[in-house]
């Protein structure tokens, strides 16, 4: 009778223990364990520095404006190990990565076939890497560069930074009867080294090879029933439910702050890789899981269903991180789950792109399409991530070097030539150098729109080339960037 019973007493215990294991396990699945190996872990940004609209600022206290910003929670701190013969591994990825880029830039097509012809550190097997592995290795601790350029090397005589882009392997597949001259063709994502953002292009880029790890960047995505999304690949758990409202920079970060969805109440504004992690480039549109995420609809210039910018935490202070930010200069990252487009209306960088954006009113210009000048949230929790309230200003590095790795960027009137005599255009045009230059934009935001630039000037786009010196099959295409955003 005691043996029978001992036995009925085993067995219960084994039944709970189970339970408990199977329920322990879940709860980590839903709300990120700390001490679960995930398939795709996100590398925190390693943004340290918090920032106003305009500034950098002391770092803001819990209830103060502007507190919740990316440098104010941190994840998997980057580490990377330089293994020699020009390989670098991720130690939090498993990445395996060419320190160099490619010595020249190739169409997309050829891409791949650079990937397979080279053997670096005695490996053959390189690949050309995905969006999402691509961004993995991207450093906002202070940007221009946005890579860790102790680690990732960059290419060309340093004359046109702007050019840095590697291809990624996945082309851009959403099609819309309006679309920017740089996203025909054969289109497909690129990451800029120097300006940061993800976008769809056309023409010659340059090749960053990677190798390992073929699971990482794909997402295991769970409705969990109550208006939250978990991932298991990141441990992450998401708002199924945007916010359902346009909002600025400072109300978004106070919105996620604090937000009580599904009871829970740790909710924070997603940093710009967090955000970028659910975005789908699969070739669907809007470019994200709509199985999984419910997306407010919006209308665009253009007559189009469209759908929004979201807001991450992550700040970019365009002239740098080193405490000598000019009023004014400070955008945010964003995610484009729709079109992004031109002011025209136009897909200008693709559906899935991610681009910085003023972060408030004061900073619009006429040329930052209406529909997205003010942008969604969409609510990030869990994860390894902890709260780091004074920010890490250590991050930067005021140090560092970037060297130019001599290579060609095969960029027809971009490639290193030499730079337009803008003194003397300026004279031809009989105007100012100060006023052709404002006319062209900041050069750090990409080629000029000479369309653009030649109608503020009141003068013809062939006045405006010749007098530049750039032939007329060789200028930066008409449709190029914004001024204040890319």
């Amino acid at each position: 009778m005691k043996k029978t019973l001992r036995i009925k007493m085993i067995l219960v215990l084994g039944i709970v223990t189970l339970f408990l294991s199977v329920l322990v396990s879940c709860v980590n699945n839903r709300a990120g364990s700390k001490s679960t190996v995930r398939a795709y872990p996100i590398v925190d940004t390693n943004q340290g520095f918090t920032y106003s609209n305009s500034e950098l600022i002391d770092p803001p206290a819990e209830g103060e404006t502007f507190y919740g910003q990316d440098a104010q929670y941190t994840g998997n701190v980057p580490s990377y190990t330089d293994n020699g013969e020009g390989i670098i591994t991720d130690n939090v990825t498993g990445l395996i990565w060419a320190q160099e880029l490619s010595t020249s830039a190739f169409s997309w097509s050829d891409a791949s076939n650079y990937c397979d012809s080279i053997t670096l550190g005695g490996y053959i097997d390189w690949r050309l890497p995905t969006v999402k592995e691509l961004w993995s290795i991207r450093d906002f601790s202070q940007g221009w560069p946005w890579v860790d350029t102790d680690y990732f090397h960059l290419v060309g005589d340093g004359s046109d930074q702007r050019q840095q882009h590697s291809w990624t392997s996945n082309p851009y597949l959403v099609e819309s009867e309006y679309q920017n001259e740089q996203v025909q063709g054969d289109p497909a994502f690129i990451v800029n080294d120097w300006t940061g953002h993800i976008k769809a292009m056309d023409g010659n880029r340059f090749v960053r090879a990677v190798r390992g790890n073929t699971t990482y960047g794909i997402n295991d995505f769970v409705d969990n029933g109550d208006a939250t999304v978990s991932d298991n690949a990141t441990g992450l758990m998401w708002s199924q439910d945007d916010n359902g409202e346009a909002i600025n920079w400072e109300t978004a970060l106070a919105y996620a702050e604090a937000a009580t969805t599904a009871g829970y109440d740790d909710w924070r504004l997603p940093n710009a890789k967090e955000l970028q992690s659910i975005a789908d480039y699969s070739g669907v549109f809007p470019a994200m899981n709509t199985s999984m995420f419910n997306l407010t609809k919006l209308t665009n210039i253009k007559g189009q269903t469209d759908y929004p910018f979201y807001w991450s935490s992550t700040s970019n202070p365009v002239e740098g991180s080193d405490g000598e930010v000019d009023s004014g200069s400070v955008y945010a990252w964003v995610l484009a789950a729709g079109y992004n487009t031109d002011p025209d209306g136009y897909d200008l960088h693709g559906a899935g792109s991610v681009v910085f954006t003023p972060k408030s009113e004061e900073n619009f210009t006429e040329r930052d399409p209406e529909i997205h000048r003010y942008n969604y949230v969409r609510l990030v929790r869990g994860g390894n991530v902890t709260k780091t309230p004074n920010g890490d200003p250590s991050c930067g590095n005021p140090d560092r070097i970037v060297v130019f790795k001599e290579g060609d960027t095969g960029m027809r009137g971009h490639g290193g030539g030499e730079r337009p005599d803008f003194a003397a255009a300026a004279k031809k045009l009989g105007i100012t150098e100060a006023e052709l230059m404002e006319a062209l934009g900041d050069s750090q935001q990409g080629p000029p729109d000479f369309a653009v630039a030649a109608e503020s000037l009141g003068i013809t786009e062939t006045e405006l080339s010749d007098a530049l010196g750039v032939p007329s099959d060789e200028k930066p295409q008409a449709g190029g960037q914004p001024v204040n955003r890319k």
